[in-house]
C-alpha cells in the first residue's frame, strides 16, 4: 500500500509540473494547448474511493490553477472529471476488474478498451475548460476547432506516455 501511494504522488507531481512548466507555456499554432494533468485523474486504480477521487481531482486542479493565473477553472473542470468518473468506470470496467484495485491503462485495457475511456473524458473535460475559459458564443467556431484540436493533442500526448511509461503485456 505504501508504494501505491509513494507511486501516486509521484505521478501528481511529474504530471503537475510538466503540464505547469512545459505544456502551458506552448500553444501550437494559436489552437492546439495540452492538457494532460487530466490523466492523473484517468489512471487512478478503479477501486479508488470517491471521495479520494473528488480530492485528488480538486488538489490536481488546484495546483494547475496556481500556476496558470486562473482562479478555480482547472480546479472545478477536474473536479466535475473526478465526479463522472465512477459512471464512465462502471461501463468500461467489469465488476470483477472494478474490484481488481485495475489501472486504467493500455497495459490493463488494450488500446482498443483505454482509447475510448480516454477520449470521451478528455473531450468532456476540454469541452469544459474552454468553454468556461471563453464563455461567450461569439467564438463558438473558433472555440469548438480548439476543443477538438487540444483534445486529440491530449489524447495522442496521454498515449505516448502510457506507452512509454507503463509496460505492456506479453
Amino acid at each position: 500500500m505504501n508504494k501505491d501511494i509513494l507511486l501516486g504522488f509521484l505521478h501528481f507531481i511529474l504530471i503537475a509540473a510538466f503540464q505547469v512548466f512545459i505544456l502551458n507555456g506552448m500553444h501550437f499554432v494559436g489552437y492546439i494547448n495540452p492538457l494532460i494533468y487530466v490523466w492523473f485523474i484517468l489512471m487512478l486504480p478503479t477501486n479508488t474511493p470517491k471521495w479520494a477521487v473528488l480530492l485528488l481531482s480538486f488538489s490536481m486542479g488546484f495546483v494547475v490553477d496556481m500556476f496558470s493565473g486562473y482562479i478555480g477553472l482547472h480546479c472545478a473542470v477536474l473536479t466535475f472529471i473526478g465526479f463522472i468518473r465512477p459512471l464512465f468506470i462502471s461501463v468500461f470496467f467489469s465488476g470483477k476488474e472494478i474490484e481488481s484495485n485495475l489501472r486504467p491503462s493500455i497495459a490493463e485495457m488494450g488500446l482498443s478498451n483505454f482509447l475510448p475511456y480516454l477520449a470521451i473524458l478528455v473531450f468532456i473535460h476540454h469541452f469544459l475548460y474552454f468553454t468556461f475559459e471563453i464563455f461567450s458564443f461569439a467564438e463558438i467556431f473558433k472555440t469548438l476547432f480548439r476543443i477538438v484540436l487540444s483534445s486529440i493533442s491530449t489524447i495522442l500526448v496521454i498515449l505516448l506516455f502510457d506507452f512509454l511509461f507503463f509496460k505492456q503485456k506479453k
